[in-house]
């Protein structure tokens, strides 16, 4: 038997969506997939978290998982959607809100009626929005017990101060939460949940659908969004922390450090780079500190978007014994006095620009990666010019990019473990890391 030979895939694009808005103010965006018999539908509300009253932080979160359980004028919202073949989704995240749906594209103009019912009327039961704060005080317990989750809590707190929203919990705390009341989330469903300025993304095979059919339960949508105050999320000085947690079995390093966003010329070679040293299974990080040393399972991390700008961030998971040592070659791999190779770099492209077929394969990959350009204020023309340059972009811009923006002594660090054995540790490898309390509190276990 003969190998196949290999050869370079064909060129892909993004697909481009047909736009058009309501008179209503609410922005529309189809996306033709043949052959997506499961449909995907996404709505982006431009809500940022701190609108959200300070004493009811997690309030955006608590309306969004209480909106489907029963509807104003249909009680039982729920099984209709199922008997539909319909599924809901959603997150609320630091600048918006987002209510996603699948089902199938033949049966759209039924679930869409119910879709808009959803967004339109939640009925908001009392009962119903008590269970769901509950749900997420819950949750809340639940991530102060795990150390990942602890150590990111305290990276975003040493980042972005208490005093931003992005520095305290995304999804509230348990003082906030158990001050949310039925008509608090009613009220901010009235002054969010607006058509004006949010957009309707719907993408799969629909080409038996006529385009009114689909829009004609949002019509009736109506209200007029409230001014939003100014998004924060702005980094301030970097540090390193090393939160106690005594038990832990592990320690987690998390590293952050911001850089430009997607609009940026340096953008694609920092992605690039970010894939050469930590994204990739082969990656620096990844050879250096688990093929090498036996640290850890595996370092993940690249460069992504936020809000504003982007951020180089870096995780993983290492023996208590060896995260002193690993800190500090994570921080000297950072200033990279060995420069990325030609090779490195073209790996890092063939990948990056090979795998985007797979990651938009299916109506959910498409109106997700559309939701999310749209919250940035972003065509999906994006996708295609962020391909284009990965393939263009040199080693030596990727290096020039990299030693620009990256360095050491621009680094936050969040490690979380044992305290009593990582600090002299981390003294002794000349890193100077401020001791946080993180371990869980019998008020915590109550």
């Amino acid at each position: 038997m003969r190998r196949p030979a290999i050869a370079e895939p064909q060129p892909w694009l993004f697909p481009t969506p047909e736009k058009s808005t309501l008179s209503s103010g609410l922005e529309l965006a189809f996306i033709q997939v043949p052959g997506q018999a499961l449909a995907s539908v996404e709505l982006v509300l431009p809500t940022p978290l701190e609108a959200e009253p300070r004493n009811l932080e997690g309030i955006a979160n608590v309306g969004l998982h209480a909106c489907d359980e029963a509807t104003v004028t249909i009680p039982d919202i729920v099984e209709r959607l199922e008997l539909q073949g319909a599924a809901l989704s959603g997150h609320a995240a630091w600048g918006h809100t987002r209510l996603g749906l699948s089902a199938p594209a033949r049966r759209l103009p039924q679930v869409l009626e119910l879709f808009a019912s959803v967004i339109r009327e939640p009925a908001f039961d009392e009962t119903d929005v008590a269970h769901h704060i509950e749900n997420q005080i819950a949750a809340w317990k639940t991530r102060r017990a795990s150390p990942s989750a602890m150590t990111r809590d305290s990276l975003r707190a040493s980042l972005f101060g208490m005093n931003q929203r992005e520095g305290r919990p995304i999804a509230g705390t348990p003082e906030t939460l158990a001050a949310i009341t039925r008509k608090a989330v009613q009220d901010w469903h009235a002054r969010t949940w607006v058509p004006e300025g949010a957009t309707l993304i719907i993408a799969g095979d629909l080409a038996e659908n006529r385009e009114d059919d689909l829009t004609a339960p949002f019509e009736v949508w109506s209200g007029s969004r409230s001014p939003a105050p100014a998004p924060q999320g702005v980094p301030g000085p970097p540090g390193i922390v090393l939160v106690d947690l005594p038990q832990a079995a592990q320690t987690v390093v998390q590293a952050f450090i911001p850089t430009p966003g997607r609009e940026h010329s340096d953008w694609t070679a920092l992605k690039l780079g970010g894939h050469a040293m930590c994204g990739a299974f082969a990656s620096r990080l990844n050879l250096e500190l688990r093929e090498r040393l036996g640290y850890t399972y595996g370092i993940s991390g690249g460069v992504s978007p936020r809000r504003g700008g982007g951020a180089l961030s870096i995780e993983t998971a290492l023996s208590n014994e060896s995260a002193a040592d690993a800190t500090a070659r994570l921080l000297d791999a950072l200033a990279l006095e060995t420069p990325f190779s030609d090779n490195e770099i073209l790996d890092a492209a063939h990948y990056l620009v090979q795998v985007s077929p797979l990651h938009y394969e299916t109506a959910a990959d498409i109106t997700a990666q559309t939701a999310a350009l749209t919250a940035a204020g972003l065509d999906t023309g994006f996708v295609n010019r962020y391909q284009a340059a990965l393939s263009t972009t040199t080693t030596g811009q990727v290096n020039t990019a990299w030693r620009t923006h990256i360095r050491p002594d621009n680094t936050t660090i969040a490690i979380g473990g044992p305290a009593a054995l990582l600090a002299p540790r981390l003294q002794a490898a000349g890193i100077d890391a401020q001791v946080l309390a993180g371990g869980p509190t019998d008020e915590d276990d109550a």
